[in-house]
């Protein structure tokens, strides 16, 4: 039998990296104490994950993102008909406990989640930079073997488990280079991030971007413009946690390995919180 505290030692253990002062990671409702009798890996723990976990025993749920609605999981919401407290109930009366490992699996040498993508999409001998132990979730480079822009989301929608993906650009332009950039979001007017992704474009220096967020008046607005020329440009925005959710697919993967064949480790995708009418 292993407690929750042996199994997120394992987490360290697995990212090479401890726990720093200022993080947002930790056990965000549960004891440390709990023995655990199963563990389920997400994305992020919705309502849903939540129940399944229940179906499957799980009481130590991992996962990536915040669990209560704030980055740093900060909460005070009292009344007994919000969502926070439904989902307080579920924890208290299951008796789970929910772990969140963010800043670690990032700061893990290569990115965690970087390096997970990557493994699952079976991307490795593509990669063109960064080439060394720097891997980083910010702008990661591929050449894959040519394909259409089409053809492409096609993959990804199988990959990723989604229901569908939004296009800019021209779905039928022939494209190699695919870089993965993260967030496409400016803080403030004349900022890097704003004007990074768009030289990325513009210069040439990728065909296709998927970033975890958008904004539609830079970067994206520059893709629409070269769609519309004909060019063999586009971006494909697939959502945050979507984007991520295939790194923590595979660290379950490298979980398993590490805890008793008898404790059960599943991953279930968070999925596409997105509804379509």
């Amino acid at each position: 039998m292993m407690k929750v505290k042996e199994i997120t030692a394992i987490l360290e253990e697995i990212h090479g990296v401890s726990l720093m002062e200022d993080t947002v990671d930790g056990i965000k409702y549960g004891d440390e104490n709990a023995v655990v009798t199963g563990i389920m890996v997400s994305c992020c723990a919705s309502v849903e994950v939540l129940q399944k976990a229940v179906e499957e025993g799980c009481n130590l749920i991992i996962v990536h993102e915040p669990v209560f609605y704030t980055h740093k999981d900060q909460y005070s919401w009292e009344d007994p008909r919000s969502a926070y407290q439904q989902k307080l109930k579920i924890l208290r009366e299951n008796h789970i406990t929910v772990y969140r490992d963010h800043d670690q699996i990032h700061m893990q040498k290569p990115d965690g989640i970087s390096y997970g993508i990557m493994k699952e999409l079976g991307w490795e001998d593509y990669l063109v930079s960064p080439v060394n132990n720097e891997l980083e979730f910010t702008h990661i480079l591929y050449q894959i073997p040519k394909t259409t822009v089409r053809e492409l989301a096609g993959f990804l929608k199988q990959k990723m488990n989604l229901k569908t993906i939004r296009v800019i650009g021209n779905l039928d332009a022939g494209i190699e280079k695919v870089m993965f950039c993260g967030h496409i979001l400016p803080v403030a007017a004349d900022t890097y991030e704003e004007h990074e992704f768009t030289d990325v474009i513009q210069n040439n220096e990728a065909d296709v971007l998927i970033p975890g967020e958008l904004i539609d008046w830079t970067t994206a607005s520059g893709v629409r413009d070269a769609g519309q020329l004909g060019l063999n440009k586009a971006i494909m925005e697939v959502g945050h946690f979507n984007s991520e959710e295939l790194g923590m697919k595979y660290f379950a993967r490298l979980l398993k390995q590490e805890v008793p064949v008898d404790l059960p480790v599943v991953f279930v995708p968070a999925a596409d919180m997105y509804q379509y009418i």
